[in-house]
């Protein structure tokens, strides 16, 4: 149910020589010519050649930046009104992906932007800030806090989340939602709540006439991951309800990460009232499981 958006990206080709394969890929960034943030972050060398090492983290980069080129239509009608896109950056960590979007937008796309990142370790903002100064970002700071309760100066216009554990990516959807942030690019991890839920309420979920579920309850791998994929599936449907267009999408390879699925959304042009058929699915299974996700009473309060 969840709709499409459009595709094509306008990309770099680059040559992938990695594991002795000769084939070109497409890259935003281009491998061969430096490029000084990840120069300064150990990912290339002053030459501009990737670091084998860190191949998987340049992929990864530019996975990510393909998904930011997607939406870049709807990121550039905040452009146009005058002021600068206003991303923020909940649990930004060491800021590969903070500095490749604001790079890709301010250098490549010479479009306005102020970008702030936020994490709850004072060691890694204070390295991310002293980068971002060495580097002259002037639009890219970064502050300590805690998603539950940071006070964003301006309505964001681009939600970012990396692997916010468990109900923290719930506290960030709930923020951007209810600051009616235009677009929204989240990749979950450790999804432990409706599992743990799940667990309490076994008995119960047992006792529905006819439940289909019990397979799924029976091995714990199984339960860890339909619990986990439950959880996901639940917060498109809440983003959904909320008037956002949605979809969930393979971030990386599984190969290189089990935690690749992002949650990208788009708010609608003028839809105010959301998607009603997406509350009552969510509604259903959440019913069926007896569960309470944290994102449904975040966006009650």
């Amino acid at each position: 149910m969840y709709e499409q958006f459009p595709s094509g990206n306008s990309v770099c080709l680059s040559t992938d020589t990695e594991q002795g394969f000769n084939h070109t890929k497409n890259y935003l960034i281009q491998e061969g010519t430096p490029v000084p943030f990840l120069v300064l972050l150990g990912v290339m060398t002053a030459e501009g050649k990737v670091i084998a090492s860190k191949y998987d983290k340049f992929r990864q980069i530019n996975r990510f930046l393909e998904f930011i080129d997607d939406v870049l239509p709807d990121i550039q009608k905040t452009a146009g009104n005058g002021h600068p896109v206003h991303i923020v950056d909940f649990g930004c960590g060491k800021s590969y992906l903070t500095f490749a979007v604001y790079y890709y937008l301010s250098e490549i796309k010479k479009i306005s932007v102020e970008i702030t990142g936020l994490d709850l370790k004072k060691d890694v903002i204070d390295f991310c800030s002293k980068t971002a100064e060495q580097l002259g970002f002037s639009g890219l700071t970064f502050a300590v806090g805690n998603i539950a309760e940071y006070t964003y100066t301006h309505d964001p216009d681009v939600m970012i989340t990396l692997h916010a554990c468990d109900t923290a990516t719930d506290y960030a959807l709930d923020y951007a939602v209810k600051h009616n942030c235009p677009v929204i690019l989240s990749v979950p991890c450790c999804q432990h709540e409706l599992n743990s839920q799940i667990n309490e309420n076994r008995t119960a979920i047992a006792a529905e006439p006819e439940t289909p579920f019990i397979p799924l309850l029976k091995y714990g791998i199984i339960k860890e991951r339909f619990a986990a994929l439950a959880t996901d599936a639940l917060r498109a449907e809440y983003l959904e309800s909320a008037g956002y267009r949605v979809q969930i999408l393979e971030f990386i390879d599984m190969e290189h990460t089990p935690k690749n699925l992002m949650i990208r959304a788009v708010k609608k042009d003028g839809n105010k009232t959301g998607n009603s058929t997406a509350l009552h699915e969510a509604e259903s299974l959440t019913a069926a499981l007896h569960v309470s996700p944290a994102l449904r009473g975040l966006l009650q309060d």
